[in-house]
């Protein structure tokens, strides 16, 4: 292998990759996956997108045209030398990292990183939803990078929310401290405390900082569902991705509710569903197979 081939770019991974990608969501990920000014494009790509990739290797792909799109000074290694992790709906992945840095992934969750960290850095890249336990090792930051956001840990414990289909995107710290930067953002770098959560809205470009328990935040690791004035879309894909459904509802009917519910590890999709016909009165819910129609 010559030099040039050495180092390869993530929009180099995806070619060699040979990932497929139907249904036209390769456009819609390339639109979504740019860290531009201009992230109001990011709001077209509801529900199909899982659908459309349902096969790991798409999933993998999908990951690795979103963050070639959006990270063109970032390179990895060539891919037979970068490791991916994948949480399918309806699974809870985890892994441990060459530096003993530990993993878990929510559904529809993708995680690329290398297989052995450089000497003065360790970055890994996710799409979705993790949870991450980072070894120390103050010599080499630890890096999680998304769409929308860079969050650098030395040792710590926290989750990053980034699912791009969804609104908005979430770093939690449980332990230690972390720096979250957002280049889109008018203030670029956040630095954030236990039991912090920032909350970022690309298409905005606002950002939350907000008192949470992050335990409860973390606790999707186990089967616990925890949401605090959540709307109603967000609480839907986080059943899709528990229970591997497909969710339709009418966006023009629905109320304008703050949902403050818990999920059970127990509790099934028909339990759910229950408990949140009961929280927004007037609303029902018919269940076919594997999807589900909600109206309000």
């Amino acid at each position: 292998m010559d030099k040039e081939k050495n180092m390869l770019s993530l929009e180099e991974l995806w070619e060699e990759s040979g990932g497929e990608i139907n249904s036209g969501t390769f456009q819609e990920f390339v639109r979504l996956g740019k860290r531009v000014d201009k992230v109001e494009r990011r709001r077209r790509i509801k529900r199909i997108v899982f659908t459309a990739v349902a096969a790991v290797a798409a999933l993998v792909a999908v990951a690795l045209v979103s963050f070639s799109l959006t990270r063109h000074n970032y390179e990895l290694s060539p891919l037979d030398a970068t490791r991916s992790l994948v949480a399918r709906n309806g699974e809870v992945s985890s892994i441990t990292l060459p530096d003993g840095s530990t993993v878990s992934l929510n559904g529809g969750s993708t995680l690329l990183y290398p297989e052995s960290f450089d000497a003065d850095k360790r970055i890994v890249y996710l799409s979705g939803e993790g949870n991450f336990s980072v070894a120390k090792d103050p010599e080499r930051p630890f890096i999680v990078k998304t769409a929308y956001m860079d969050i650098q840990a030395l040792g710590t414990t926290f989750s990053v929310h980034s699912y791009v289909d969804e609104r908005t995107m979430r770093t939690t710290l449980k332990e230690g401290k972390v720096r979250v930067d957002i280049p889109s953002a008018e203030q670029t770098s956040y630095i954030l405390e236990p039991d912090m959560q920032l909350v970022f809205t690309p298409a905005e470009s606002s950002v939350k900082l907000q008192t949470v328990d992050a335990a409860r935040v973390l606790a999707w690791e186990n089967g616990l569902l925890s949401f605090s004035d959540a709307t109603f879309p967000e609480v839907a894909s986080a059943l899709e991705r528990r229970f591997n459904v497909s969710i339709s509802y009418n966006a023009v009917n629905m109320r304008d509710n703050a949902l403050n519910v818990r999920f059970l590890p127990d509790e099934t999709l028909e339990d759910a569903l229950d408990i949140l016909t009961l929280l927004i009165p007037g609303s029902r819910y018919k269940k076919d197979e594997n999807r589900v129609y909600y109206q309000f």
